[in-house]
C-alpha cells in the first residue's frame, strides 16, 4: 500500500510539474521614445505644415511564440509653413495626439538583436488654436491604420533593457464635408511617415 501511494505521489508530482512548465508566460514591457513625423501626399498636412516632432509612450505583451499586442500614445507638434497661413485658415499651433493599437511579431536575429513587425489601427485628435480668440481650440478627430517595423538592441545580459529605432507608416482619414471632391480629399486624408528612437524596459 505504501509503495502504491509513493508511486501515485511521484507520478502526480511529475505530471503537474511538467504541466506547469509548459504554461505559456507573457512578457510585458514599457517604452519611451522621441518621434519625427512627416505627412506625405497632396493634402493640407503635407503642403501647409512643417514636419511634426514629439514624444511617445508605449508597451506591449509578448508571448513565447513571438506574437503579441501593443499600444502607443504619441504627442506631436508642428507649425504652419511661412506664407501658407491664409490657406491653412485662422488657426495655428497644430498638435496631433495619436493612439496606435497593433499586433506585433518578433524575429530573434541574435542574442543582442531582434526585429519586430507591427500592424494595427490608429486614432488621432488634431488640435489648433484660433488665432484671434485667446485659448480657444479647434479639434478634429480622425482614424486610420498603421504598419511598421522596429529594430532592438539589448543592453544587458539579462535582457531587461533595450534601445530601438523604428519606422512606421500611418494612414489618416477624417470626415470633412465639401461638395468639391478635390477640396474634400485635400483636407480629409493623409499619409504619415515617422521615425522613432527610444528605450524599452522588459519585465
Amino acid at each position: 500500500m505504501r509503495i502504491a501511494l509513493l508511486l501515485l505521489f511521484g507520478f502526480s508530482t511529475v505530471f503537474f510539474a511538467q504541466k506547469k512548465k509548459n504554461v505559456l508566460d507573457v512578457v510585458s514591457n514599457i517604452e519611451v521614445k522621441m518621434i519625427a513625423m512627416k505627412p506625405l501626399g497632396n493634402n493640407h498636412l503635407a503642403k501647409l505644415l512643417m514636419p511634426f516632432y514629439g514624444f511617445g509612450f508605449g508597451g506591449n505583451l509578448m508571448t513565447p511564440i513571438n506574437f503579441g499586442v501593443g499600444v502607443d500614445y504619441n504627442v506631436l507638434f508642428s507649425n504652419v509653413k511661412y506664407s501658407e497661413q491664409n490657406r491653412y485658415g485662422n488657426i495655428g499651433s497644430p498638435t496631433i495626439t495619436n493612439i496606435d493599437v497593433y499586433l506585433t511579431h518578433r524575429e530573434i536575429i541574435s542574442e543582442d538583436f531582434s526585429l519586430e513587425e507591427m500592424a494595427g489601427f490608429s486614432f488621432y485628435r488634431q488640435t489648433n488654436l484660433l488665432v484671434d480668440a485667446k485659448n480657444q481650440k479647434l479639434k478634429d478627430n480622425a482614424t486610420g491604420f498603421n504598419l511598421g517595423a522596429k529594430g532592438l538592441y539589448t543592453l544587458d545580459r539579462e535582457g531587461y533593457q533595450q534601445v530601438f529605432i523604428s519606422g512606421k507608416v500611418n494612414l489618416y482619414f477624417t470626415n470633412i464635408y465639401n461638395e468639391n471632391t478635390e477640396i474634400k480629399k485635400f483636407y480629409d486624408r493623409s499619409i504619415f511617415l515617422s521615425f522613432n528612437m527610444g528605450y524599452r524596459y522588459n519585465f
